[in-house]
């Protein structure tokens, strides 16, 4: 199927007076008549459409269709026709159902052989049972003797095909797409729809390369919720071609697909209404994890999981955004595409010096450890196995290993590698996720060649392994190394370089909507900088063209706490640079029904700063809520906090609280415990507001600081 869409031409139906359609099978019989049908999948007669237990199926035309779901997905079966002469150019036919060939499919057989092949549209839970138009280019087969058969011998998910109205045609009801073009602006414009279920399947080749340099499914539409773009800033003065098929009530859609120096709506870009203004947020498309944190010559590097053209995960590809101080971003095109290998999943970056690696770099390198999820990939058999690419250019351009992937699967899930530098054992280190609560390490002294030395767990916690040393309370002669999972939960242990051996934990951390979080293993001054991704929990971002956010930066420490030891986390320092107003009070007293100090401020980007003397206050909670739905709350009874869980106990008698309000989210550091949630500021409420139930509250100090807009 690849193969045909790399070469065929935009065809459009003929002008000229087309011979009269041939019906094959219109299923609108009470039997399958000449056709032979074994197994189970498909019964024993076309149905009136959905079955028990299935989704509603729709698109089909007349009363019946041939519907493979006869006891659920598990059942299989093969229905094949008697054999019928070709007598036009085009075979049209509607579908449904799985996406796995030789599997959920229909084939057309000439002369014994597989000539065409077509599967449904679904391969992950979702989706829909709505049956669509494709259609095959016979021409090359016209007066040659041909037989269909339908397959299904696929089971679990999607484990089903449907088919209806297979005719003979000279006018296809799907065009097939092949259209170069000259890259002489930065984007290639697409007009989309947020219905997922309109998504196709396109593919790019440069200056004709045999083989795609990526692919990418578009829910193209007449009538755009928003226009997406691909990004081909580093490929000025080339050529793309972008082949793929379209029903051909889209052909308008297609016209607007456009190489342009803009985009529809870059005007706007960063002043949207739900914009977060010092939070990252992807020009377009969906978000999620941090990936390939990496700092070098003064640049903040930041990829992550990015959908470049829709509101929803999708095309899993590495965005790239870069910044000098954390906080001014500025996006360049997506870092890795999907290709061969499959969807490009989370994984880690590293500066690799000069002979430190076994790839053909001249000289030091950005180095990105990564999933390929070949489950993701057009062609059949992949794998999820870990790969690398590299940058000589300070991550301007990519070059795939030609020797991937350097580590094949290995079991279950096997993904999220994180590398980095031991430099006491002089390798490579690369903790992996596995399953459930699994990690492995694996070790390499050049980054092509690895072999496992340890396992460990993190209870209760999985994906996106961290791993990284720490000194406690300052001291480098007293240090622990910290594992830590995709929900902030880690184990303090020791690592000599092969194998980790815990101490205590797990422990959580932080709480909320954060996610997936990664620190710099190289920010400057031994510094370990965190980033996370805050999913959705609430409103989020519904309605924008661009979907979710990172954290805010914040620096990791470990500190004496109690009767062990903690990791603590505080704003990284560069969000000072954002503060453009501030308000200060020192050494006071604030009770319920009092003039609140902060009953004057306005705006919805700001950070609070307090300290409050537990001892001296009575109030048996105490705090601040955001515009009023939304509370940072300290009870004294059991010291618990708003959105974390368990007690979070004052340090020597005091609360130090750091609250950061944006356009959609609320992020709080108490005694350097992090939470977070998305909000929605309700018009006609205030910003922020004390609360003192109870009692009254003693502040050593309060700050209210305005922050600028980062964009």
């Amino acid at each position: 199927m690849i193969s045909q869409l790399l070469s065929a031409a935009l065809l459009l139906p003929s002008l000229s007076a087309a011979a009269p359609d041939l019906t094959v099978m219109d299923f609108e019989g009470d039997s399958f008549g000449n056709w032979k049908a074994t197994g189970e999948a498909f019964g024993k007669a076309p149905v009136a459409g959905s079955l028990q237990g299935q989704m509603p199926v729709s698109g089909f035309l007349g009363q019946r269709l041939l519907n493979g779901y006869h006891g659920g997905d598990d059942s299989t079966g093969e229905l094949e026709s008697p054999a019928f002469k070709i007598e036009r150019k085009h075979l049209n036919f509607l579908i449904g159902g799985g996406k796995f060939p030789a599997e959920t499919c229909i084939d057309l057989f000439v002369s014994g052989k597989v000539a065409r092949t077509a599967t449904g549209r679904f391969d992950q839970p979702g989706g829909t049972e709505r049956l669509e138009w494709q259609s095959w280019d016979l021409s090359d087969l016209i007066g040659k003797s041909a037989s269909l058969r339908i397959t299904d011998k696929r089971k679990g998910t999607w484990g089903h095909i449907n088919i209806d109205h297979i005719v003979q045609s000279d006018d296809p009801k799907v065009l097939e797409l092949k259209k170069e073009f000259a890259i002489a602006g930065r984007y290639l414009v697409w007009p989309v729809t947020r219905d997922t279920t309109q998504k196709r399947r396109f593919f790019f080749n440069v200056d004709g390369q045999e083989q795609p340099l990526f692919y990418a499914d578009i829910c193209l539409s007449n009538n755009p919720d928003f226009w997406v773009f691909t990004d081909l800033a580093n490929y000025q003065g080339r050529k793309i071609t972008v082949t793929g098929s379209i029903p051909g009530l889209l052909a308008d859609a297609w016209e607007k697909v456009k190489i342009s120096p803009t985009y529809p709506g870059e005007d706007e870009i960063y002043r949207e209404a739900l914009r977060p203004q010092y939070h990252f947020t992807s020009r377009r498309g969906w978000l999620n994890d941090p990936n390939g944190l990496v700092w070098k010559d003064g640049t903040w590097h930041l990829f992550y999981q990015h959908n470049p053209y829709n509101h929803n995960w999708d095309n899993m590809s590495w965005g790239h955004a870069t910044s000098s101080d954390l906080f001014h971003w500025k996006e360049g095109p997506n870092g890795l595409l999907p290709d061969a290998e499959g969807y490009m999943y989370s994984g880690s970056g590293v500066v690799a010096p000069k002979g430190s690696t076994g790839l053909p770099v001249k000289g030091e390198a950005l180095v990105f450890a990564y999933t390929a999820n070949g489950n993701h990939s057009y062609e059949p058999g992949r794998k999820v196995v870990q790969s690398i690419a590299f940058s000589e250019d300070g991550g301007k351009t990519f070059t795939k290993f030609a020797g991937n992937p350097v580590l094949p699967h290995v079991e279950a899930e096997n993904r999220d590698p994180k590398i980095f530098w031991h430099a006491p054992s002089k390798h490579w280190v690369m903790p992996l996720y596995y399953d459930r609560s699994d990690y492995g390490i694996y070790t390499s002294p050049d980054l092509v060649k690895w072999e496992k030395t340890g396992d460990y767990k993190i209870p209760t916690d999985g994906e996106c392994p961290d791993l990284f040393e720490l000194p406690v309370d300052g001291d480098a002669k007293n240090t622990r190394w910290i594992v830590w999972g995709a929900q902030g939960k880690y184990m303090l242990g020791s690592f000599d370089g092969r194998v980790f051996k815990a101490e205590s934990g797990p422990h959580q951390h932080y709480f909320g909507a954060a996610y997936a979080g990664q620190t710099y293993d190289n920010a400057p001054d031994g510094r370990r900088v965190h980033i996370g991704w805050m999913r959705d929990g609430g409103p989020g971002l519904q309605g924008a063209p661009f979907n979710l956010q990172m954290t805010l930066p914040m620096d990791f420490t470990l500190h004496r706490q109690g009767d062990g030891i903690r990791l603590r986390a505080e704003p990284s320092k560069e969000v000072e640079g954002l503060r453009a107003d501030t308000k200060e009070w020192k050494d006071f007293t604030f009770e319920a029904g009092q003039t609140d100090p902060l009953s004057g401020f306005k705006g919805g980007q700001y950070e609070i700063e307090a300290v409050i003397d537990v001892a001296s206050s009575t109030a048996a909670e105490l705090g601040f809520r955001s515009f009023d739905d939304h509370p940072v709350i300290w009870k004294a009874a059991d010291k618990t906090l708003s959105g974390a869980h368990g007690p979070q106990a004052p340090i020597d008698g005091k609360l130090k609280i750091r609250i950061f309000a944006d356009t959609v989210s609320l992020e709080a550091f108490v005694n350097g415990t992090y939470t977070s949630r998305y909000i929605r500021q309700i018009p006609g409420t205030k910003p922020v507001r004390i609360v003192a139930n109870g009692g009254s509250i003693k502040f050593d100090s309060l700050k209210v600081h305005t922050l600028k807009s980062a964009w």
